[in-house]
């Protein structure tokens, strides 16, 4: 169990699978997978990872992809993983992005545990 306001935590989940979802809309991808888990991260923290299995981002542009305005996306406003950002650190978590393996993306979400 995690403290929090339930909305804003929503709006975290569902930003990032809908991320993982259109990253998944290229030609040519058979293997299109979304996978999300949930487990118990140490003695007092949750873990949430969502993972596509599409291209991926440059490894030049995961530094940036938190900060607001930067988009990997053709329409993309560049607000989405900013917001999830600043949900995730008011709740006292952190966020994170790495290269899937062996493509795509994974997106990591820490929040600690009610005590």
């Amino acid at each position: 169990m995690i403290i929090g306001d339930r909305a804003q935590l929503v709006e975290v989940v569902i930003n990032l699978v809908q991320n993982a979802i259109e990253a998944l809309d290229i030609p040519d991808n058979e293997d299109r997978r979304v996978r999300i888990d949930t487990h118990r991260y140490g003695n007092n923290s949750v873990i949430l990872t969502v993972e596509d299995s599409g291209p991926g981002i440059i490894s030049t542009k995961l530094n940036t992809v938190f900060d607001a305005f930067v988009t990997t996306k053709p329409r993309g406003m560049g607000l989405g993983l900013a917001i999830c950002r600043m949900i995730v650190e008011r709740h006292s978590g952190s966020i994170s992005v790495a290269q899937g393996d062996p493509h795509g993306t994974a997106f990591r979400v820490i929040l600690p545990m009610a005590n």
